[in-house]
């Protein structure tokens, strides 16, 4: 049995894109105040501005990685394509439904709020989203995730009634 990994990077919103746009825009133009207005008081500015523009643009990116080995999955976050954060772990013989969002063997567990959600999805509204419930430490869990048709079929070997396609 191999290891199957799949990672899916967040999709960036409207506003998040106008937003970094925006404090690009501040920065460049105080950085031309300073150079031909006056340097003392725009340049604190500006660097301040490139700052927040760095940071917004290339340290905020996050990426969902899942992986599947011999009966477990296994969540993550990564953060600026270098820190890396489990969100979760969870094995197959303590999952109770893994189907695709709205599929009626998992619908009863969407709407209830006792239950511990975990969205690792993309963001993408075309992408094919599938629910796993499972049983965690303290209750249920429903993750939400977008596997591949690779991963499924790796499932399907060892666990065929628990998949829902």
């Amino acid at each position: 049995m191999h290891e199957k990994l799949v990672i899916v990077p967040k999709k960036k919103t409207g506003s998040k894109k106008m937003l970094t746009t925006a404090w690009f825009i501040l920065a460049c133009l105080m950085f031309l105040l300073a150079t031909f207005v006056n340097p003392v008081i725009f340049l604190i500015p500006g660097i301040a501005f490139a700052l927040v523009w760095y940071f917004q643009a290339f340290r905020s990116d996050i990426e969902y990685e899942y992986t599947y080995y011999d009966g477990e999955f296994r969540f993550a976050r990564i953060k600026a394509k270098s820190r890396r954060k489990a969100i979760g772990s969870v094995q197959m013989d303590d999952v109770l439904g893994f189907a695709p969002r709205g599929d009626r063997s998992v619908y009863k567990y969407e709407n209830d709020k006792n239950l511990a959600y975990k969205n690792l999805t993309s963001g993408d509204p075309e992408a094919k989203v599938y629910e796993l419930i499972a049983k965690g430490e303290k209750g249920l869990v429903r993750y939400e995730f977008e596997p591949d048709d690779e991963m499924l079929n790796e499932v399907m070997v060892k666990y065929p009634r628990s998949v829902v396609r």
